[in-house]
């Protein structure tokens, strides 16, 4: 009996030995509960990307949106060492690429290119989402509105527009695409000047240079490429800059604030991921960007199309938020909402 009660002893002592053996080598390298990696990923680092990479364009391709984003692609694709796919998916002023990605998986493989009119054309209610049913990334450019009327037409200043406008109001037509940033800055102008025009809808900017080349409009928005060709053919005038400085492609446009109009307003062009992506890739897409901003080839192709490389990053968020409270101000103002 005693050499049995021994040999329990001495089996109980082993299996001891063991379990602590094994404790000693596992349980030291396990995190505690609920500490994961600055990744979110349990602290294994994130193996991202590994394949190709879309960015949805919502507007059709050829135009300026399009040149602007396909830059931007061909440099990103260099920093992440993945191709970057342009899938240009036009319709409803942008809300149905919007909506394709919206529905996309969360996984940093797809992105979306937004501008101005998301927020616009969800503060008119003309659509029931807006920035913030994604994921901002970041801002990369702006292309600062250019008031523009044909050559043949007798106004040379803002000054004379407002002039005109008061004494004239709701008659002289300012061309636009409904819910668009090119429907911001004139409602922008009738809010700080006091004034009101008559905007008129277009669907396209090819369209609506036509008739303001027509003299079918009195006043329509360019950039700065399009602005320099029509003025060198004496085709336009360029009346005024709606940004905080001159621009330096046209040094002679003054501002609209240097003719006593409070109005900075443009194309802010920003990539968005869908809703619930993780906080790793967001930041993994944003140092990306930032590289690619900061390139100073980019900056060169930006330039030659005009456009100003504005990079925002981790201040993305609050600023869609500030553009966000603007674009509801003017739009209540100037009784854009929806009915």
């Amino acid at each position: 009996m005693l050499k049995v009660k021994r040999l329990h002893i001495l089996l109980l002592a082993l299996m001891l030995a063991l379990a602590l053996v094994v404790a000693g080598c596992g349980g030291g390298d396990a995190p505690p509960e609920g500490d994961e990696g600055e990744n979110g990923d349990s602290g294994e680092a994130l193996d991202y990307p590994n394949k190709a990479v879309k960015l949805v364009v919502p507007w059709k391709a050829g135009g300026d949106t399009d040149a602007i984003l396909r830059t931007i692609g061909k440099y990103l694709e260099e920093e992440l060492g993945q191709p970057v796919i342009i899938s240009n998916v036009e319709g409803g002023g942008g809300s149905i690429g919007a909506q394709e990605a919206m529905g996309a998986k969360p996984d940093g493989y797809t992105l979306l290119a937004i501008h101005d009119s998301v927020g616009l054309s969800y503060v008119m209610g003309k659509t029931d989402f807006g920035y913030f049913d994604f994921d901002p990334v970041a801002l990369m450019v702006t292309v600062p509105d250019i008031v523009a009327t044909s050559s043949a037409n007798p106004w040379n200043t803002m000054e004379d527009v407002v002039k005109d406008a008061k004494e004239r109001p709701g008659e002289l037509t300012f061309g636009a695409t409904i819910g668009s940033t090119s429907h911001y800055t004139p409602a922008a102008i009738e809010v700080a000047a006091d004034i009101e025009f008559n905007i008129v809808g277009y669907e396209g900017t090819a369209d609506r240079m036509t008739a303001l080349l027509g003299q079918h409009l009195d006043f329509g928005s360019v950039t700065v490429p399009a602005g320099k060709e029509y003025v060198a053919a004496d085709k336009i005038n360029l009346l005024g800059i709606a940004w905080e400085e001159r621009h330096p492609g046209i040094p002679d446009v003054p501002t609209l604030k240097e003719q006593g109009i409070d109005v900075v307003c443009g194309t802010n062009r920003g990539i968005v991921v869908p809703k619930g992506t993780d906080e790793g890739i967001i930041q993994i897409l944003r140092d990306a960007l930032k590289r690619v901003a900061e390139n100073p080839d980019f900056i060169a192709d930006m330039d030659q199309q005009g456009v100003l490389v504005n990079y925002k990053g981790d201040d993305y968020v609050q600023y869609l938020k500030d553009s966000e409270n603007d674009l509801r101000e003017v739009a209540e103002k100037a009784n854009m909402m929806e009915e």
